[in-house]
Formats: structure tokens, C-alpha cells, sequence
């Protein structure tokens, strides 16, 4: 066990400190004043990746409240203290075949597609992003601050989803010990990296976080990435992907050189439950949804959706840069629930917004 605890720290010293010391290539990041660009920030990633569960249906937002302490305990035993007794809960060759290798496409083997998308790509892409944003804002040791940034989120992602379970716990295992620090040495390579930002053009579509009252509450979070690959011999049309919490497939419409329109459907995490208790394994329940996109130079700058939640029905957000206020920039966020919930908030460029949410 010592040897696999020295291996990993190896491994992460070494990915992480690939890009510590040379300069940067901008492929993600744009300082941009307007749109999702203009809302990147380490504080915004990390409220937007470390709770990504809480755009669940249900979900205690109350971040003060959480139970960090177990969340942490659970994460360090099954991840560092006994992985391999934790994958022995349901055996290795379903752990790989789930969590690890592309082979099981029905709702209950199908763990390893958020890991491919959030864990392996988004989270490389987040690594490179802020590697260029620390580098951008002139801090040393860019490569190093990015990874730390990456490492916590990843980190408080698995204690805050862990809430207060504890015993065996196969989902942190593949995140962090493979997914993660795989999706930092992918992207540390330029020609991939410049694969999803030119070819894919892969842009950050995060929401705008909020910290909503009288409850305290953390309200429209979550990361986004949106891809999109233009239709050969036709300068108006994309294909378009967007991947989180919502997977869309649509088309985006190019209206002019810098401004686009995208018709998005497809499906959404509702709730999640338990389909294995020996190592609490997870699925999620998958509602439709769909959206209308404006982007700026992929930067985008408002978006409505609508899906079969209850908690946030139908999600209104307008970035920074649409409707300024006193000539600060500023955005604003809505949702509607089936339930009868209802929030609204206001936000500053690169700032924490301040809502209400009630019924």
C-alpha cells in the first residue's frame, strides 16, 4: 500500500508540474469583458465543479452543512487506504468494465461516460484553461497553482458527493486515481489541446454561480462544455455537443462573424440512486431537456433551458456583457420548479452572484 501511495504522488508531481515552468499557449482562454468567458475564475471553477451534484432535484444546497468531515474520511480510505478491497465489493472485472472501459451502454453500467466526459475532458480542459488564466493574470508557476486548483475541486467533488456515506466507494477510485490526473497529462499536450480548442472548438459554458438567501443556500451552479465542429463546405452551420450535468446534441447557426444561435436537446441528471449498496454504486435518473444558446466568439452570452426537473424546471441565464448596469458588467440568472421553487440572482465579472430562492 505504501508503494501504490508513492507511485501516486509520482505520478501527480509529475503531471502537474509539466507545464509549471514554460511558457503558454492561449487555446481556452480569452480576456474577454463579455460572456462565460468573462466569468473564469479558480473560485468560480471550484464552486461550480466541487457541487456539481447539487443541480440534482432535492439536494441539500446549504453548503455550510455539509458533512466535509465524513465526506473526506470517505474519500481517503476507499481511495488511498483500500481501493483494492473497494473494487473487490463488486468485482474487478465490473468495476472495469462501468467505471473505466467504454463497454456497458445501459443506465446501470454506464458510470463511466460522466468519467470520460467531466473527469478525463473536462477536467483536462479546466486544467489547461487555468493554466493560461493564472499564467494570463501573471502569477508564477502557473502549471502548479492550475493543477492545485484542478486537484482541489476534484477533490471536494467526491466529499461533497460522498455526503454522509460510509463504507465502500467505487466512484472516487477511477476519478482520482485515473480519470483526473489522465485528463491533466492529455491536455499538457499541445496537439490535443489544440484539437479541442480549434477543431472542436471547446469552450467553457459554466453557469453563473449564486449564494441565494434567506437559506444560505449555493443556487445555479454547475460545469459546462460545449464542442462544437463545423459542417465541411458550409460556413453557417456546427454540430454542437454540450456535456455536464445536461448532455445536448444540436446545431448552431452562425449569424454573423462573431455572434451564433444553438437548438439543443437531449437528457438530464434528475436524482441519483443506488444500484449496487456493497461499494454504493451509483446512477442517475434522466429526465429530457433542451435549450436556446447565444454565443459571442463561443463565449456565451445568454441561455434558456427547460428539462423535466423539479427543483429547477426552466433556467434563465444572461451573462456579462448583455444588459450592463451603471456601466458595470453584470449578469443575471431565474429558474422555475415544477415544485414550486423560484430563485433569482444578480452577478458581477468574475464575482460570486447574491439571489433569493424560496417558493
Amino acid at each position: 500500500m505504501r508503494s501504490l501511495r508513492c507511485t501516486i504522488v509520482l505520478l501527480l508531481i509529475a503531471v502537474f508540474g509539466l507545464h509549471a515552468q514554460t511558457d503558454t499557449t492561449y487555446l481556452f482562454y480569452r480576456p474577454y469583458d463579455y460572456g462565460s468567458m468573462s466569468m473564469v475564475s479558480p473560485w468560480n471553477v471550484v464552486l461550480n465543479g466541487s457541487y456539481d451534484v447539487l443541480q440534482l432535484d432535492g439536494k441539500n444546497r446549504r453548503i455550510a452543512e455539509l458533512p466535509y468531515g465524513k465526506g473526506l474520511h470517505n474519500v481517503w480510505d476507499n481511495v488511498v487506504r483500500h481501493p483494492g478491497a473497494t473494487i473487490s465489493q463488486i468485482g474487478w472485472w465490473k468495476f472495469l468494465r462501468t467505471e473505466v472501459l467504454p463497454l456497458t451502454f445501459n443506465v446501470d453500467g454506464g458510470q463511466w461516460l460522466p468519467n470520460y466526459q467531466l473527469h478525463l475532458i473536462g477536467g483536462g480542459m479546466t486544467y489547461r484553461l487555468l493554466q493560461e488564466w493564472y499564467h494570463y493574470h501573471g502569477v508564477d508557476g502557473a502549471g502548479w497553482w492550475a493543477a492545485g486548483t484542478v486537484a482541489a475541486y476534484h477533490i471536494l467533488n467526491e466529499m461533497v458527493e460522498a455526503e454522509d456515506y460510509e463504507g465502500y466507494n467505487t466512484d472516487p477510485i477511477a476519478d482520482i486515481l485515473l480519470f483526473d490526473w489522465l485528463g491533466v497529462l492529455l491536455f499538457s499536450n499541445d496537439d490535443v489541446a489544440r484539437f479541442f480548442a480549434e477543431d472542436l472548438q471547446m469552450s467553457d459554458w459554466s453557469n453563473l454561480p449564486m449564494i441565494t438567501f434567506p437559506g444560505g443556500e449555493l443556487g445555479n451552479n454547475g460545469l459546462y462544455y460545449a464542442l462544437k465542429w463545423d459542417v465541411p463546405k458550409n460556413n453557417r452551420w456546427s454540430l454542437f455537443y454540450l456535456m455536464g450535468m445536461s448532455n445536448m446534441l444540436g446545431a448552431s447557426y452562425h449569424i454573423n462573424a462573431e455572434h451564433s444561435v444553438t437548438l439543443a436537446a437531449g437528457a438530464r441528471g434528475k436524482d441519483l440512486f443506488v444500484i449496487d449498496g456493497r461499494a454504493r454504486v451509483l446512477t442517475t435518473e434522466l429526465v429530457p431537456t433542451g435549450g436556446i444558446y447565444w454565443d459571442r466568439n463561443n463565449s456565451l452570452m445568454a441561455s434558456l433551458t427547460a428539462s423535466g426537473q423539479s427543483d429547477q424546471s426552466v433556467i434563465l441565464q444572461v451573462y456579462p456583457g448583455v444588459a450592463d448596469i451603471f456601466g458595470a458588467r453584470t449578469g443575471f440568472w431565474a429558474t422555475w420548479g415544477t415544485s414550486g421553487t423560484m430563485g433569482i440572482g444578480i452577478t458581477l465579472q468574475q464575482a460570486i452572484g447574491v439571489g433569493y430562492r424560496g417558493r
